[in-house]
């Protein structure tokens, strides 16, 4: 486990986290939370736990923030390609939509048990 603490001078008070782990099969997977007024650092480092236990129960191979992310750099890739995530944002949605516009090329998404199968054919 790797901790890192920034204890920079922002310009404004506040607080956020941002948690990540790797898998047992390689798979990067991250959460975060951010602060609030009235809101207890206890709940902010609570509601990152337990976006990142979301990831990792899902056996997703991409979290749901990288998914939609991925999206530009696959539609320009040759060949196919494929990844599980476990929701299907509308971020997700979007840059589908967009890419296939624009760069025509054909994303399926699919539902598999629990998760999403992302898949831009070849």
């Amino acid at each position: 486990m790797q901790v890192v603490n920034d204890k920079s001078n922002p310009l404004q008070k506040g607080s956020s986290i941002v948690l990540w782990t790797e898998t047992d099969t390689k798979a990067i997977l991250g959460a975060d939370a951010i602060g609030a007024l009235r809101k207890t650092s206890e709940a902010v480092g609570r509601e990152a736990a337990e976006k990142l236990y979301a990831e990792i129960s899902s056996k997703a191979t991409v979290d749901v923030h990288l998914a939609d992310m991925l999206i530009p750099y696959v539609a320009l890739s040759e060949g196919s390609s494929v990844y599980l995530t476990r929701a299907l944002s509308e971020h997700l949605e979007t840059n589908i939509w967009l890419a296939e516009k624009i760069l025509n090329v054909k994303f399926t998404v699919e539902r598999v048990d629990e998760l999403y199968r992302v898949k831009k054919a070849s």
